[in-house]
């Protein structure tokens, strides 16, 4: 070792420095032996390090009053910082929902299955729920029966209406309703004592002017009853003008309805094709020993799959139990288009909602990515979003247990959401 390096090493060890850290004299070697290792580029940047370490050391050492040990003041102070940046880390928010300045409202339509219980037959029924700020935090604005809608200018009702054919036979279908300025009374059927309904439609989705739907069929053919079971999706204006059950003979084929041709064109048969769906036929005798080929995309739903609406086509088989119908759902390699879903995007990866909450089955967001619904078995709870999810639910939602989602609808920024609001009071009821 150099005498010049070892002078300054033993000046450095001689416990803490005091006043501004250096003295002259010191100050003095540590120049003059820059000096003398200018010409050599390598050694200079050694010792440059190597003297950079201790100014750092004694700057440490002043700063923290004279600790004895420059090894163990270094450790200290890292650690100190570690254990508050941790600790600040893993501190759930406390920030005021305020804050986080939410500027969406959602209409959440709910549907709730009742099983078969004594002689009531299965059956549905709904609820929506507008959710938006008040106040400064998100609250449940409003609450109804039905699903409340919004389309073109204003809003529609949708829930099941019971109905009676002439052999008194009960069937509950989905029907809509202009929404007035006011509360709406309550239109949800409730089965009566009878052991089976006639026709059962339950509502899949809801969104912009497009409705989905399953329906069930039964009836006798031979004197031997039969179900038949189809899957539909339809404009608005099409489920208005149903004639489903509105006479004894059934044919929901003839029955309006929205074919995945019309809404992609030919584009899409290619696909439905590679496929190989059976096409869905009416109830009652085969017009055809074996189904015939799909390409039109008849019968198709809407269903949530990992956080977005999906299209699944249905290719129908007999049912040999009963010589009834059913269908088996099969996957597109689809978006629906924005006249069917206008915004249905997660900010965030399913990895990142399950680490918050592991039972997670769905989740929703806002179109300002400001807000997330993450579902689970029993609630909806509402996460403030702020390039991650903070954990801190700024709403939670009790789901029943056979409860899920059929709709979100957004507004978003005012006017909008304050007309929202108004309309959701005035036409749910407030909460």
């Amino acid at each position: 070792m150099n005498p010049m390096d070892d002078e300054l090493k033993k000046s450095l060890a001689n416990g803490p420095l005091i006043r501004n850290g250096f003295s002259e004299k010191l100050k003095k070697r540590i120049e003059d032996r820059l000096e003398q290792k200018h010409n050599n580029t390598r050694k200079s940047m050694l010792v440059f390090g190597c003297v950079s370490t201790m100014l750092i050391a004694a700057s440490i050492f002043f700063m923290v009053d004279g600790v004895p040990s420059v090894g163990h003041d270094e450790i200290v102070v890292h650690q100190r910082e570690m254990t508050a940046f941790e600790t600040e880390a893993a501190l759930p928010t406390t920030k005021d929902q305020s804050v986080y300045g939410v500027r969406s409202a959602v209409l959440v339509g709910l549907r709730e299955d009742h099983p078969t219980a004594g002689s009531s037959p299965a059956h549905s029924t709904y609820r929506t729920l507008l959710l938006a700020p008040e106040g400064g935090k998100l609250r449940t604005a409003a609450e109804g029966d039905g699903i409340l809608m919004p389309y073109k200018m204003g809003f529609v009702r949708i829930a099941p209406d019971s109905q009676l054919n002439a052999a008194n036979e009960e069937s509950h279908t989905l029907q809509v309703m202009a929404a007035a300025d006011r509360v709406l009374p309550q239109v949800q059927a409730y089965p009566s004592n009878t052991k089976s309904l006639k026709v059962a439609e339950k509502l899949l989705f809801a969104g912009n002017r497009y409705v989905a739907l399953s329906q069930s069929i039964r009836q006798l053919d031979q004197g031997k009853p039969s179900v038949y079971e189809y899957a539909w999706v339809k404009e608005v204006d099409e489920l208005t003008s149903s004639k489903i059950n509105s006479t004894g003979i059934i044919r929901p084929l003839q029955d309006p309805h929205t074919t995945l041709k019309r809404l992609y064109g030919e584009s899409i048969q290619p696909s439905l094709k590679l496929l190989n769906t059976r096409a869905p036929q009416n109830p009652g005798p085969r017009t055809s020993s074996t189904e015939q080929e799909d390409d039109n995309g008849e019968s198709w739903t809407i269903v949530r799959k990992n956080g977005e609406w999906t299209p699944q086509v249905a290719s129908y088989t007999e049912r040999a139990a009963d010589n009834g119908y059913e269908y088996q759902l099969k996957p597109l390699s689809y978006r629906l288009p924005e006249s069917v879903v206008s915004y249905d995007l997660l900010p965030l990866s399913w990895e990142e909602i399950r680490k918050l909450q592991p039972n997670a089955k769905d989740a929703f967001a806002s179109p300002n990515k400001e807000i997330v619904g993450v579902i689970s078995n029993d609630s909806i709870n509402m996460y403030p979003y702020d390039g991650k999810l903070i954990p801190k639910p700024l709403l939670t939602i009790k789901l029943a247990s056979d409860e899920s989602i059929v709709m979100l609808q957004w507004a978003v920024n005012e006017p909008y959401i304050e007309q929202w609001k108004q309309k959701g009071k005035l036409l749910l009821g407030e909460n």
